[in-house]
């Protein structure tokens, strides 16, 4: 796979001086913004492997034909919905080809910007919400993960996260508030133990992985930078809100 690099010069020093943050911030930004697939596509670079779209359900959790949320599969080169049944071949240059029908999303970003609409949705109307028992694993230290005997209980709503559980037989509670959060960490499939969502505090780091069958890492990712959009405030500090709880 060939590399590229570019080297732009965003700011001289006299306009560092001269620039507001917010202008610098913005500029910076936007400068960060890349799309994979165009480029490959652009330098038709080919992905030769059978099996290049494995995993890519766990991107791509909502079907744009039926509106099916969680029931998006992958295998080989094809992605496939398992509630209507319709299928979409990824091809070595990293498009997308309905093997019936309307190709909803050549664009694998478009699809993925399709589904953040729609949770954007979700919070505009008051109505996003997840919750789940989660599998906690916590890593307050270099020496590795503690975890929890007992599983825990995950809420994401208009307010944030919140985690409640035990350990060591006291029951504890832990907020991340959604003006605080701009963004969050997930994983797919960490270290073979499931998709898990990553949450912090000062001193320490919380792996939580839903039991509920139905849901998506991604989905929470997404909503976590709506719900920041929506509040439209400035993060303040650290991530939690409560961050008296830990393992260190």
């Amino acid at each position: 796979m060939p590399v590229e690099a570019e080297l732009d010069l965003l700011f001289t020093q006299e306009e560092t001086q001269k620039l507001s943050v917010e202008q610098l911030n913005e500029k910076l930004a936007a400068s960060l913004v890349y799309d994979d697939y165009a480029w490959q596509k652009e330098k038709r670079v080919r992905v030769r492997t059978s099996k290049r779209a494995e995993g890519l359900h766990h991107v791509l959790y909502q079907c744009p034909s039926c509106r099916t949320e969680y029931k998006m599969t992958s295998s080989g080169s094809l992605l496939s919905c398992g509630h209507c049944g319709k299928s979409w071949v990824l091809s070595e240059y990293g498009e997308l080809t309905a093997t019936e029908g309307e190709t909803e999303f050549p664009h694998i970003p478009d699809w993925y910007e399709w589904q953040r609409l729609n949770v954007r949705r979700e919070v505009e109307t008051g109505t996003y919400s997840f919750e789940s028992e989660v599998r906690i694993e916590s890593l307050p230290s270099s020496k590795g993960f503690i975890t929890f005997e007992k599983p825990g209980h995950l809420t994401h709503d208009m307010e944030g996260f919140t985690l409640t559980g035990e350990y060591d037989g006291e029951p504890f509670t832990l907020s991340w508030k959604a003006p605080t959060q701009y963004s969050c960490h997930i994983e797919y499939n960490y270290k073979g133990r499931g998709d898990c969502v990553d949450l912090s505090t000062y001193d320490d780091t919380f792996y939580l992985f839903p039991k509920k069958e139905a849901h998506s890492v991604t989905k929470l990712a997404l909503a976590t930078e709506e719900l920041y959009r929506w509040h439209d405030l400035t993060p303040v500090g650290g991530d939690a809100e409560v961050g008296a709880f830990s393992l260190a």
